[in-house]
């Protein structure tokens, strides 16, 4: 068997010795590596192509280190472990992170995202025993190998995208390139970055989808000159039309592609749309047709009022002004404003007793009975102002304010209950003076208007 440290011609390589070493790893040295047909050479500066036995961490290891970096030198610079490991393989290794030309190592970076520490020392040597200088800085190096399972390792590859010269590679890279005996980069793919080539549609449209689509236009907009032709909602609602049986064809495309469709080849189109309507001679106005709604009836209802929750809940009926009522039941005529008080004069069953005139004061006559104030409503104020003993003019007419206060909320609150208007129970309530009464007329009102019949 040939030697283990020979070249192909035969010939001895040659190995230069760290002067900082150990003299024990010196005398280990000196005997090995002639033992396996290699020569060890002496002198200050190693000669071009040997290789270097260093021992890292000592100083005059980082000067060949840097040197190691010149391609001129042709220098190997290895642990002196290198050795070792050689016999191990039963073979020299073999420098595959190197870059041409002048053989030149290869600079690579181990990512801090690298954290174990015996793990990166083991990557090294690797590395160094492969030709390459797994102590570059991350600006300067070829190579960057970081932890494919961390986030910064997607970051990296983004941040080297755009440079050509910069590679980003995970833990198994360099096993991978041993295994092999040369360096090979993670190869780029092509993604689709998204949307599509020029001229080219997402979905290419074809005669039967352009005969469908002016089907659907001559169906629902058969005369052009309504216009709507190239607004939204005609797609908008066909597509909208894809869970009917017979346009599954809708799917095909989105409603912005169908309009486009149409307002690029309009022209072409509508040639189609005038010969289909043409066979089916539909009128303006034909249902279905977009645009047209059905035509309200001649006699039209008025909203219904919202019940509320103060309403018995025998009450099912509402009474809707302006609608015709059966029996003896009031009517209100076509146009006349609706009045709570001419619905009361016209309901038979109010008594006579709630039933008062208007009466207006003429000349020099007494006042009327209605604006007259009530008796009962000077005891409660006064019973209200005797709680507080007034000690002062301002002080009467605060309570007199809070008594109004009161009232006014009573009369809001029966408003409120039997839904009319705060004016029209306030009016009542000065005509008869009685706050009972009023309460009592409004709700009677009210459950007479819930009995009335609806016309529908």
């Amino acid at each position: 068997m040939s030697p283990l440290f020979a070249d192909d011609g035969g010939k001895p390589i040659k190995f230069y010795i760290q002067e900082d070493l150990s003299q024990q790893n010196k005398t280990h040295l000196l005997q090995t590596i002639p033992a396996l047909g290699g020569e060890v050479v002496g002198g200050t500066i190693p000669p071009s192509g040997s290789i270097v036995l260093i021992e890292l961490g000592k100083p005059d290891a980082e000067r060949l280190l840097r040197e190691h970096t010149r391609p001129d030198l042709r220098l190997h610079v290895v642990p002196y472990t290198y050795v070792e490991a050689c016999r191990s393989a039963g073979g020299l290794l073999k420098q595959i992170f190197v870059e041409e030309p002048g053989s030149q190592p290869m600079a690579i970076h181990l990512h801090e995202s690298l954290a174990n520490l015996k793990f990166r020392d083991e990557m090294s040597l690797r590395i160094l025993y492969a030709g390459g200088n797994p102590f570059t800085t991350f600006e300067d190096c070829r190579v960057i190998i970081a932890d494919a399972k961390t986030p910064v390792f997607t970051s990296l590859v983004k941040l080297t995208h755009h440079n050509p010269n910069k590679y980003v590679e995970s833990l198994e890279w360099v096993a991978k390139c041993i295994e092999k005996e040369a360096v090979s980069f993670t190869p780029h793919v092509y993604k689709n970055p998204g949307g599509r080539r020029a001229g080219e549609e997402r979905t290419q449209f074809s005669d039967e989808d352009e005969r469908k689509l002016c089907e659907w236009i001559a169906l629902k907009i058969p005369f052009k000159e309504t216009g709507g032709r190239t607004g939204n909602k005609l797609y908008i609602q066909l597509c909208e039309m894809s869970e009917v049986p017979g346009y599954a064809w809708v799917r095909r495309h989105t409603w912005q592609s169908w309009r486009e469709r149409y307002k690029k080849h309009c022209n072409k189109l509508d040639r189609i749309i005038d010969e289909i309507v043409s066979e089916t001679k539909p009128s303006i106005g034909d249902k279905g047709q977009y645009g047209y709604v059905r035509q309200d009836d001649e006699l039209k209802t008025r909203k219904k009022r919202k019940r509320s929750a103060a309403t018995s809940p025998e009450s099912h009926q509402e009474f809707v002004v302006g609608m015709s009522t059966d029996g003896d039941a009031p009517q209100i005529l076509e146009g006349e404003v609706f009045s709570p008080f001419l619905l009361a004069q016209r309901t038979t069953s109010v008594s006579q007793e709630e039933e008062l005139e208007w009466e207006v004061r003429i000349g020099n006559d007494d006042v009327p009975q209605w604006a007259k104030r009530n008796p009962q409503d000077d005891k409660k104020l006064k019973s209200i102002a005797a709680l507080v003993e007034p000690t002062s003019h301002q002080t009467v007419q605060a309570m007199v304010v809070v008594a109004e206060h009161v009232i006014d909320q009573s009369l809001r609150d029966i408003a409120t209950q039997n839904r009319f208007t705060l004016e029209e129970v306030r009016e009542y309530y000065d005509k008869c003076g009685d706050m009972e009464r009023t309460g009592r007329r409004f709700q009677k009102m009210r459950e007479h208007l819930n009995l009335l019949p609806d016309d529908h």
